[in-house]
């Protein structure tokens, strides 16, 4: 019998984070959070974290480049943050890196969207070529691996994501793409957990209640340092009437209830 499962596409997906506007109970942590055209195939209308399918140029580009840096990541999450700062720039706009040592902010990220933005979306340009035009340098030691999830191998389009953890430049100003991404907004996470409905895949939420543990961007990062990432494979289990996705425990996620949760695909499309 011949094995139908579709093969897990590697991708990247980061979560951008910052201090704002204190909520009485989540306090100031604060993610970034963009929601799909209602019309793409996958996902199509809900809110997710900037990210996308990886480029092996992207790959090669950053094993060339940050050599240093991938001895201090494990092997599944090297040659993805490129990808993943790239998907970050074409989606929202803001540009997590530097020029000449200095950060970027508000004003030059804007002359670096107007120049170089469109042609990224119109494929045109590869991340290669707008490094080395524009003198940007991405800094990984900033983009710390968060979370490793690959969808059930039930589902007709499978991906193998590699989740990303990055504090926002100060002062930059994101904005859709106006084509994948419609909308883009700083949330606190636990708010758009209790507000979402039908607007959250299971992976997007339960990352966004890992998160939500932490109150500021700090504490957000020292629980990361103290978490041993577990790869999440979710188990598919479905009745009569119920379809339940069903984690290790061991990975560090809390209960959540899923009856208000999406998924990308019915699985008896595959």
């Amino acid at each position: 019998m011949t094995d139908k499962t579709a093969t897990a596409k590697d991708s990247a997906s980061i979560l951008i984070i910052r201090d704002g506007d204190v909520h009485p109970v989540y306090g100031s942590l604060q993610i970034l959070m963009v929601k799909r055209h209602k019309n793409i195939k996958f996902a199509g209308g809900a809110y997710v974290f900037p990210g996308g399918k990886l480029d092996p140029a992207d790959k090669a580009l950053e094993e060339s480049d940050q050599k240093a840096s991938l001895e201090n990541i494990s092997a599944e999450f090297r040659g993805l943050r490129y990808a993943a700062l790239r998907e970050v720039f074409e989606e929202t706009g803001l540009v997590i890196g530097t020029i000449k040592g200095q950060p970027i902010g508000e004003e030059i990220r804007k002359t670096l969207d107007a120049q170089y933005r469109p042609d990224f979306l119109a494929g045109k340009i590869t991340l290669a070529e707008f490094l080395d035009q524009s003198g940007v340098v991405l800094d990984m030691s900033d983009c710390l691996p968060f979370a490793h999830w690959i969808t059930p191998k039930v589902y007709p389009i499978r991906f193998d994501t590699r989740f990303f953890l990055c504090v926002a430049s100060e002062g930059q100003i994101p904005s859709p793409d106006g084509h994948e991404i419609t909308e883009v907004e700083w949330m606190h996470p636990m708010t758009l957990v209790e507000e979402s409905d039908g607007v959250l895949m299971f992976p997007t939420m339960m990352n966004l209640k890992k998160l939500g543990q932490a109150k500021t961007v700090a504490e957000a990062l020292k629980l990361l340092s103290e978490r041993e990432i577990i790869t999440v494979t979710p188990e598919v289990i479905t009745g009569d009437k119920v379809r339940f996705r069903k984690i290790p425990e061991t990975a560090g996620y809390e209960d959540v209830d899923q009856s208000r949760t999406r998924a990308a695909i019915d699985i008896k499309k595959g």
